[in-house]
């Protein structure tokens, strides 16, 4: 995990969502477009993509499917990763 300005790791749910919400700003996709693609309510949506609450392994799979990239791009890069070798 990265840490913030404060010197405190962000938690991993945060990350993932940052993944998410750059990867939907990059292919031009609302976050309310794609819960209505993936047939959830856009407040199950919201509490996720804001880092609240962590997105399960079954979301992540139909997310990464919605945009064409595989579940490991939907993870922060290994340098923010703990114990990077």
């Amino acid at each position: 995990m990265s840490d913030n300005a404060a010197g405190t790791a962000t938690p991993m749910r945060e990350l993932v969502a940052e993944e998410i919400r750059v990867l939907l700003a990059r292919q031009r996709i609302s976050a309310s477009k794609l819960a209505r693609t993936l047939g959830m309510t856009q407040s199950y949506l919201a509490r996720r993509m804001s880092g609240d609450t962590a997105f399960d392994v079954d979301d992540l799979a139909r997310i990464a499917n919605v945009l064409g990239v595989t579940v490991v791009d939907l993870l922060p890069s290994a340098k923010v990763r703990p114990n990077n070798r």
